[in-house]
């Protein structure tokens, strides 16, 4: 031919980072992504205070009763959020508790929520660590 057609290299140039140098990088890299990927699976999926709801019970027109499980280190204290709901799932009534540092893992508690109008549910919305 008559030197039409070149060389990509000529062309281009030649790359910046060897084939070598930018397999490492990429190894490297997704090295690094995937520890961060398991780090952050771990804190979600191993949650230093865990919640569970026993039941509730309705005591009056504006009162309802909750009892629930609260599963945490011996020794940690904690503060938990429950609100009973209306039959539209709205929010008529909301407490927030404290939990004193137990001897035990699981340790089972009674609230008394009142409510501003009729509850036909509740639930422990979280725990968290003081």
């Amino acid at each position: 031919m008559n030197g039409t057609l070149q060389r990509p290299a000529d062309r281009y140039g030649a790359p910046r980072l060897s084939k070598r140098t930018a397999r490492v990088l990429m190894a490297l890299t997704a090295a690094v992504f995937l520890a961060v990927v398991a780090v952050v699976g771990y804190w979600v999926a191993s949650p230093g205070i865990r919640s569970e709801m026993i039941g509730y019970d309705h005591l009056s027109d504006h009162v309802i009763a909750v009892d629930y499980m609260v599963t945490m280190d011996p020794g940690t204290e904690a503060t938990c959020r429950i609100q009973a709901m209306n039959k539209g799932r709205a929010q008529v009534g909301f407490v927030e508790t404290t939990i004193a540092a137990q001897s035990t893992r699981q340790s089972a508690h009674h609230v008394e929520i009142s409510t501003q109008g009729d509850a036909v549910s509740a639930e422990v919305l979280g725990c968290d660590p003081l």
